[in-house]
């Protein structure tokens, strides 16, 4: 029997970010095409979970860390976006498969921007940074969400040499070791349930237009153009209104409300809605995170998925989660140019793209697919269409394939040795000259402080 280990390292239950879902649904959809094989989802203690094991057909576990390392060394396959690279001794056996369904690297430059230290953000980087080059290192398959993500990689791979003549002679296209598996639409038949918003939120009636922001909210995101967009719109009507779904994201266990990973983006949101007049009139937010279930009933009751941002290279290299389930709920899209999926927008089209930053444009936009049905109607037909080609038993395939026959792997492991162990010595050096020149000193002030 085959043995597979899906490491998660978020929350999974009724409310979860996209690692969460992605972790869920590659444990669900191996198993489903693999009955014959052991799927096991690995989450982290530390994290709470209200998923019921009865209720799922792989198993689940919640082990510490001996017990880990023997299922590490028991695994034939091992699925992670972040493989602990202290197991790897336990893990000679096992086919792993590095998950890069994101280019992690250009959301850590995003998320750091907001660090006074100039030295601290390089210092924090740095060990992530050196940590990714010995996962890709360390990797039997890659997966990526796109045709952008998959030439970065490849980018990555061949400027530090763990593209050999050999590989490259055999499988020219690198087919083989690095596969295109995006995040796919939810695998249920949409059904409207009790309305959540229209009718129900003072403030929002059965009539109006309800533009949906349904993911997070995040620094990186253009928030100020589109409430200033919102702002302007209210000046003329009153029937557009723009929910924003969740301010809270799961992940950020333990955080105070509006502290966690997007906090500041959302205070400040909040405030600008307040200065402009229109916070809780023609711009609504949903405090905490929706629930699966809850979540489904806010796509399939509003009327526009809206999401803006900037066009950098988290941008060019994203593939928007949020955006799967604009498919599943056939919303028309309005979001900003530069991503893969704003080019699907335009070519289907399944909405509106904007420039960045284009106030102008944004609101014409939202003008135009509020009043133009026939557009709607159009855009809904093409988002019927990808949201069966994205569903996760077509999205997974390249996944599922390798692991009926993970032999068909392009990399050689001894190749692959020299370049793991120096990734490896370079990212224990760089964390650990990041916690005695950071974590050692704020744990010295703090104990000073006490003393005194």
């Amino acid at each position: 029997m085959t043995k597979i280990l899906v490491l998660c390292h978020a929350i999974v239950g009724s409310k979860m970010a996209s690692p969460g879902m992605r972790s869920y649904n590659i444990a669900r959809v191996l198993q489903k095409h693999l009955p014959e094989a052991e799927v096991t989802l690995v989450l982290p203690r530390g994290l709470p979970s209200d998923i019921d094991p009865a209720s799922v057909d792989f198993k689940v576990a919640k082990p510490d860390q001996r017990t880990l390392s023997k299922m590490v060394g028991e695994a034939d396959i091992i699925v992670s976006a972040k493989f602990p690279l202290k197991l790897l001794p336990f893990a000679r056996k096992a086919r792993r498969v590095l998950d890069l369904y994101t280019p992690f690297f250009t959301e850590w430059m995003e998320m750091s921007k907001g660090d006074p230290s100039k030295t601290h953000r390089k210092a924090w980087i740095e060990p992530k940074r050196k940590n990714l080059m010995a996962q890709i290192a360390a990797a039997d398959l890659i997966l990526c969400s796109n045709v952008r993500q998959r030439d970065l990689v490849t980018g990555i791979m061949g400027t530090l040499g763990f593209i050999t003549p050999r590989a490259y002679d055999e499988d020219p296209t690198l087919e083989r070791l690095i596969k295109i598996a995006p995040l796919g639409t939810r695998d249920i038949v949409p059904h409207p349930g009790a309305p959540l918003m229209k009718g129900v939120i003072p403030g929002i009636r059965e009539t109006d237009t309800v533009l949906l922001w349904n993911g997070t909210i995040v620094e990186w995101y253009d928030l100020d153009v589109l409430i200033r967009a919102m702002h302007r719109l209210s000046l003329e009507r009153d029937d557009i209104k723009l929910v924003f779904m969740g301010t809270e994201h799961p992940d950020s266990f333990g955080a105070k409300p509006l502290e966690g990973l997007g906090g500041g983006a959302t205070r400040a949101a909040i405030a600008q809605c307040e200065e402009l007049g229109i916070l809780d009139k023609s711009v609504f937010f949903n405090f905490g995170w929706a629930s699966n279930a809850e979540t489904e009933q806010y796509l399939l009751e509003s009327d526009i998925g809206v999401c803006t941002y900037f066009d950098g290279l988290e941008t060019r290299y994203s593939f928007r989660v949020r955006y799967l389930d604009l498919f599943w709920g056939e919303l028309p899209i309005i979001c900003t140019r530069g991503d893969v999926v704003s080019e699907m927008v335009d070519n289907e089209p399944l909405g509106i793209s904007v420039p960045e930053t284009d106030l102008d444009a944004l609101v014409d936009a939202i003008r135009r697919l509020t009043d133009d049905e026939e557009l709607r109607a159009v855009c809904k037909q093409n988002l019927r269409r990808l949201r069966e080609q994205f569903t996760w038993d077509n999205t997974l395939q390249p996944l599922i394939e390798f692991c009926r026959n993970p032999e068909t792997t392009l990399s050689k492991p001894s190749e692959r040795l020299l370049p793991l162990a120096f990734h490896t010595l370079d990212w224990l050096a760089s964390q650990a000259h990041y916690n005695v020149r950071y974590g050692l000193r704020a744990k010295l002030r703090e104990m000073r402080r006490e003393r005194r």
